[in-house]
């Protein structure tokens, strides 16, 4: 694999280790210490029992500041302090992604 392949791959898998880890960190601390946001949040519908979590409805709900319209003021003051932070990860993480989807079409591997 020629070094600009290997470096934007090695990149995507990183801001992707990141930003799971940085959103799963969120969501975990948003259920247990703030439940009537992770209700309005609407996440129990898509984490449960093994279920895959989506990152983007997450983001959306950060993202339109929809966390505003609770009536948990401290969870909406959590998500609003996090919010930056997560749709970074994010949007780094996509921007990676394009990244090496690039390499790999015109540098090959």
């Amino acid at each position: 694999m020629k070094w600009i392949t290997t470096i934007a791959c090695v990149s995507f898998a990183v801001t992707i280790a990141a930003e799971t880890a940085v959103w799963t960190m969120f969501l975990h601390r948003l259920k247990n210490r703030y439940p009537q946001q992770w209700l309005h949040a609407a996440q129990p519908l898509m984490w449960q029992d093994r279920t895959l979590l989506s990152a983007r409805s997450t983001m959306m709900y950060l993202s339109n500041r929809d966390y505003l319209e609770s009536l948990d003021l401290d969870g909406a003051h959590y998500c609003g302090r996090y919010r930056s932070l997560l749709l970074a990860t994010y949007w780094l993480t996509v921007a990676a992604g394009m990244t090496a989807l690039t390499a790999l079409a015109f540098h090959g591997r």
